[in-house]
């Protein structure tokens, strides 16, 4: 048994110290929270996947960066009534899709991204900040 934990430990460490170092609340930072729908019914909420290209581990809620220029990696979280305005092939691809935008982060600060898909064509979807407080 202890051979056992020992083992599992030994091969979750390379996982654990290549992390992406996120700041705690207490630090300066500034927060981004993303799992929430946007004012407008057409904005949906998205998930973060990799900050600066390094995957991360799934965030419930919200994130807080210490302040700088970051890559965020983002997934749109859409719904079935989003996914009949697309075409076939966007479809398939729509849960696997994956967005890239460039995001300055400032001390104190909290930033609201989410998917605005309020385009006719949903080739025009984006993520955005639509909100900071």
């Amino acid at each position: 048994m202890k051979l056992t934990a020992a083992l599992l430990i030994f091969l979750m460490l390379p996982f654990s110290v290549s992390a992406f170092d996120f700041a705690k609340p207490s630090e300066p930072s500034g927060k981004i929270i993303f799992s929430e729908t946007g004012p407008d019914m057409s904005f949906y909420p998205v998930k973060l996947i990799a900050v600066n290209g390094e995957n991360i581990p799934i965030r419930a809620h919200a994130v807080w960066l210490k302040p700088g220029e970051y890559e965020l990696t983002l997934a749109p979280q859409l719904d079935e009534y989003a996914k009949k305005h697309m075409s076939l092939k966007e479809r398939r691809n729509a849960d696997y899709q994956l967005e890239i935008v460039s995001f300055k982060v400032v001390e104190g600060k909290s930033y609201y991204l989410a998917y605005d898909a309020r385009a006719e064509d949903s080739l025009d979807w984006k993520p955005i900040t639509y909100r900071v407080e």
